[in-house]
């Protein structure tokens, strides 16, 4: 009966329903183009079908959250949805062969300065006075997406030799993306784990690995000898 009730309040709520299954495409995109090689035709759709999933995410996460008053999971939704605008970002300027920022990255990166500030400041004073509750994830998501933003702002004013290799920040907003997915999944249904271990554990053990990664794809400097 539980199930059936489940399954009746979602189709009660469609703006949610239409957001759980975005989430799950999001899963089986993002692990898929995970999997693939890099560059490859179909690590090129799964990465399309988990951008695109990752919109609908984001844009119904936004009036979900306004309308339960839920100021974290809009702060979360922007966080997500900055790291996907990111990683795409990467690939849009590549195929269009810019080297200067331009006003669409001046918005995305600055949003998330400011957010990520808010982010910051409000996660740390609440951690400070108190009730704890997820402060401390709302402040460790704001130092990471404005540390990307402010990293990245400062790559692209400055000239192309200097930068990190494209695939390295590709990578990073990606995984990073992903990370906030599988997080938001483990959330939902691993309810039984106390609520900052579910929030903050997928980034303690997924950034080393997408470190990993990173490195792993970085070209290796030539040998003087």
């Amino acid at each position: 009966m539980t199930g059936e009730s489940e399954l009746n309040s979602l189709l009660a709520d469609p703006l949610l329903s239409i957001h759980i299954v975005a989430g799950v495409v999001a899963l089986g995109a993002g692990l898929g183009a995970i999997v693939t090689r890099k560059g490859g035709r179909r690590h090129n759709v799964a990465g399309k079908w988990y951008v695109l999933s990752m919109v609908i995410v984001v844009v119904t996460a936004l009036p979900l959250a306004g309308r339960d008053e839920n100021w974290f999971l809009l702060a979360i939704a922007v966080f997500s949805g900055y790291l996907v605008f990111g990683g795409y970002r990467v690939i849009a300027r590549r195929r269009a062969g810019l080297t200067a920022p331009t006003r669409i990255d001046y918005a995305g990166h600055g949003t998330m300065v400011l957010t990520g500030g808010l982010m910051l400041t409000a996660g740390g004073w609440q951690t400070i006075t108190g009730p704890i509750g997820l402060a401390p994830a709302l402040a460790v998501f704001g130092a990471i997406g404005a540390g990307f933003a402010i990293r990245t702002l400062d790559e692209l004013r400055s000239p192309p030799a200097d930068r990190r290799p494209w695939l390295s920040s590709h990578i990073g907003f990606m995984g990073g993306a992903y990370i906030a997915t599988v997080t938001a999944a483990i959330t939902v249904n691993l309810t039984m784990i106390p609520a900052l271990v579910r929030w903050l554990g997928p980034t303690a053990i997924g950034v080393p690995f997408l470190i990993y990664a990173i490195r792993d794809w970085e070209p290796q400097p030539t040998s003087t000898q």
